[in-house]
């Protein structure tokens, strides 16, 4: 499902309050840090990650409602929510006013640039990537992009709790500072003049992915230091924005973590 709905832009940056369900995204909300205020359990639901949840929320002193299941759609609405919901209330953002700061304080950062991407379920797939492959930074538009929600939520398996993210309704003055603070910016697009393997991710880099229908709009792309692609040997000519964000972010993982390590599969010289 895609969402055309404009995000406030008075609301940028500005905490988030919602419910969310699922044991893996409520778990991983309890672990990250205060964001969880209180929770739903069905009355019959049992198991390692639910007692895992119940000693952590015990912990921090979280309320724990049980409720029958039909009472926890009630809070979510008619999703496979696994017998478990959450209401919670966190600050993820990083404001227009900390932006330089916070670049300043990252030693080579890695940052992702979400240039409109409006499926949730794509958005939380790469938030999951993200926090996976250590990006330092999401950046959203704040037009035409998924709205952080509850499915985002799921989709990132609670990923979402472990990022920073920065909204904008300039992306060009985004852009902009970054190249200021020594940060450049690699475009991926279908045609380009490098490919992943050829490009190097090892230095402060910003990864600009784009929507599922245009990708990288063409008024960004004159903007960007590099335009890169991904290489392809079959009949099919594009992947979908989260696979095309985990495999360059994974590439980017290996040329900074891996790239000097032996192929220890080579057998002993």
């Amino acid at each position: 499902m895609i969402y055309k709905k404009q995000i406030d832009i008075s609301t940028l940056n500005a905490p988030l309050e919602f419910n969310i369900y699922g044991r893996q995204p409520i778990l991983e909300a309890l672990r990250y840090g205060d964001s969880v205020k209180k929770i739903w359990l069905a009355s019959d639901l049992s198991g390692k990650p639910v007692r895992q949840i119940q000693n952590l929320a015990e912990n921090k002193k979280i309320p724990l409602f049980t409720i029958s299941k039909n009472d926890i759609q009630k809070y979510v609405g008619s999703v496979v929510h696994q017998g478990i919901a959450a209401q919670i209330s966190f600050n993820p953002f990083v404001t227009e006013a900390d932006l330089e700061t916070f670049l300043q304080s990252k030693n080579n950062p890695l940052i992702v640039i979400l240039d409109q991407v409006q499926d949730p379920h794509n958005l939380g797939a790469i938030i999951r990537t993200c926090e996976i492959t250590g990006v330092d930074l999401i950046v959203l538009t704040a037009k035409g992009s998924a709205p952080i929600n509850a499915t985002v939520a799921k989709t990132s398996a609670g990923a979402l709790f472990g990022v920073k993210l920065h909204q904008t309704e300039n992306l060009l003055a985004v852009i902009d500072l970054f190249k200021r603070t020594g940060i450049q910016t690699f475009a991926a697009t279908t045609h380009a003049e490098f490919n992943i393997y050829d490009a190097d991710f090892k230095r402060a880099i910003a990864l600009i992915i784009g929507s599922e229908g245009i990708g990288v709009r063409k008024n960004l792309l004159s903007y960007c230091d590099l335009k890169v692609t991904i290489p392809q040997i079959g009949k099919i000519n594009s992947l979908n924005a989260s696979v095309s964000a985990s495999v360059i972010l994974y590439e980017a993982l290996r040329q900074r973590f891996y790239s000097n390590i032996r192929n220890k599969t080579a057998g002993n010289e």
